[in-house]
């Protein structure tokens, strides 16, 4: 390699100084992109000691000695950069956030840089996407949170058993599972998959969904109330699912679900927040079983015609709405341009690390690659130790009839009667509701902690603005009056609506 100098012969702490004195504002966070021997980190704390300190290098072992100066270090070997990045930056942080490069170790390292600012502007706009839809969508993620913990009648717990998986998506690829294929497996599905699977005779173990808007909620049509679902309670449930039909909760570990569940004597199973419903499910089962699980469905890119396994309800909305100014045909055609939250799937495939995705095989489905996970041709029959693959075996472990295998159940537990998880949850709010407007009245900058509350959980739900406002302007009156406003008019509601 050549030699090249990324600071200052003479002075480097003088010059680090100087850079850090052209940063503007007081930011919560700063990404730096390869600082080499870190001499930027001690007079970054000096001037910004609150600040979160983030190092990007450009390569796997060079200033490894200083990596220590830093709150939180990527390197190429770590994988992929935006989930990296989404993991150590809030969404409503991001007006706080500074990115920054060391101008010498781009010149050193132009391809390397080039990559890693594709990287941070993928990021941004990634988080920029998040800032809209929690804006758009925080209310009714609170509302759903209230409406499932005090609706729920069957509250259940999802025992795995030991028999390897079949998790179905709702692409295209779906058409060709069999019900005699998927008979030595564990069959789970997204509530979009059921009606395609129905169809085809097929009956899954237990439905998942996770999404939060009012059309999620006809994906659960057809589904009989004895089949088992796994949500979160943000999710949007159709009422007699709540009221019929054994569910186990999901819970991300957030503030609120843990009070709530915590209260009402509900025990969740552990699941991470993800963008997908199938990537959350797919997580799912990679952290509470052993087995190897075969994902079908999941094609992750538009195809010709139809994006979804048919029969599927989004097919449906658009025939419905289909008329002559707006033909079905231009609105496929629409559906086939939409592919970013396609691309962020696979993106999420694409950075497990290997001791997940040995785990996993993949029907092939002819859409987007994921060449870290192994591609079937189809599933395999439980007589079957091989399938041939492109010209190669590949392996996965066949049933095994000489051991019994323990098969997926459910169990459902007792919990208090409606009208008492009513007046327990309207407590709850009436408590809650005092707690934040004194907080956001007398110290509005305990909601600017870098810490997790239920106090910034909720404000963030009531008015994700007004609350990112607060962030940047604790002391601004007219930010907190914004906020305050919207958490009174959104807790009015929710009382009501518990109002015994």
């Amino acid at each position: 390699m050549p030699s090249f100098r990324l600071h200052s012969n003479y002075n480097p702490h003088k010059e680090a100084e100087q850079f850090v004195n052209t940063i503007e504002g007081n930011p919560s966070i700063i990404v730096i992109t390869e600082p080499g021997e870190s001499y930027l980190a001690p007079a970054l704390r000096s001037s910004f000691p609150g600040a979160r300190l983030i190092a990007i290098r450009y390569t796997d072992d060079l200033f490894s000695d200083s990596d220590t100066l830093w709150d939180s270090v990527w390197r190429p070997l770590r994988g992929n950069l935006p989930f990296f990045l989404l993991a150590h930056i809030p969404d409503e942080l991001l007006g706080a956030v500074r990115f920054l490069s060391w101008k010498a170790a781009d010149k050193a390292f132009p391809s390397q840089a080039d990559a890693v600012w594709k990287g941070i502007r993928y990021t941004i706009d990634l988080l920029t996407s998040v800032m809209h839809t929690r804006s758009f969508f925080g209310r009714t993620w609170l509302k759903n949170m209230i409406d499932n913990a005090v609706r729920l009648d069957h509250p259940a717990e999802i025992h795995f058993g030991s028999q390897d998986f079949i998790l179905a998506g709702a692409g295209p690829s779906l058409q060709y599972m069999t019900a005699v294929q998927t008979e030595p497996y564990t069959l789970v599905a997204v509530t979009s998959a059921y009606a395609a699977l129905a169809a085809r005779a097929i009956q899954p173990q237990f439905c998942i969904s996770t999404d939060a808007g009012y059309w999620a909620r006809r994906l659960f049509d057809g589904i009989p109330h004895t089949v088992p679902l796994a949500f979160p309670l943000e999710a949007a449930v159709p009422a007699a699912m709540l009221q019929h039909n054994p569910c186990a909760l999901l819970s991300y570990g957030s503030p609120l679900e843990t009070m709530l569940c915590t209260a009402l004597g509900l025990f969740p199973l552990a699941a991470r927040e993800n963008g997908t419903v199938t990537g959350t499910a797919c997580d799912l089962l990679l952290r509470h079983t052993k087995q190897q699980i075969i994902l079908a469905g999941v094609d992750l890119a538009a195809t010709q015609g139809l994006s979804h396994v048919q029969p599927h309800q989004s097919t449906v909305r658009l025939l419905c709405s289909a008329d002559r100014i707006h033909p079905f045909a231009a609105s496929l055609a629409t559906q086939q341009f939409q592919t970013q939250s396609l691309e962020i799937y696979r993106q999420w495939f694409l950075q497990l690390a290997p001791e997940r995705t040995k785990r996993l095989f993949r029907v092939r489905a002819g859409g987007a690659a994921l060449p870290n996970i192994t591609t079937l041709d189809a599933i395999p029959i439980p007589q079957q130790k091989t399938l041939e693959n492109s010209g190669a075996l590949c392996s996965i472990p066949a049933v095994n009839k000489e051991k019994a295998l323990q098969p997926f159940s459910i169990r459902s537990y007792t919990i208090a009667a409606f009208s008492e998880r009513m007046q327990t949850v309207h407590s709850l709010l009436s408590a809650l509701h005092t707690e934040i407007s004194a907080i956001i009245t007398e110290n509005p900058q305990q909601l600017a902690a870098q810490t997790v509350s239920i106090e910034k959980q909720v404000c963030a739900l009531c008015g994700y603005t007004a609350y990112c406002n607060v962030l940047k302007a604790p002391a601004d009156r007219e930010s907190q009056h914004q906020l305050a406003e919207q958490v009174d008019g959104v807790f009015a509601r929710l009382l009501k609506r518990t109002a015994v």
